[in-house]
């Protein structure tokens, strides 16, 4: 497991951090680095970080 601070809370405790799995071995859950609440599945955050990836370049404005 890898800890890292993502742009979310834990909705039990408000943590920042979160353990993220790096090999198969260790499932696909996504939990609370401060309470171990399970967050979501590593595939939704995925799938979640790239929609926000794409609206960002939609967003910024094309240099001239």
């Amino acid at each position: 497991m890898i800890r890292v601070t993502l742009d979310l809370s834990c909705s039990i405790c408000g943590h920042e951090q979160f353990y993220l799995p790096i090999n198969s071995q260790e499932g696909t859950n996504v939990r609370c680095a401060n309470c171990s609440a399970f967050k979501c599945k590593t595939l939704d955050l995925e799938k979640a970080l790239s929609a926000i990836q794409r609206t960002r370049s939609i967003d910024r404005p094309v240099a001239a």
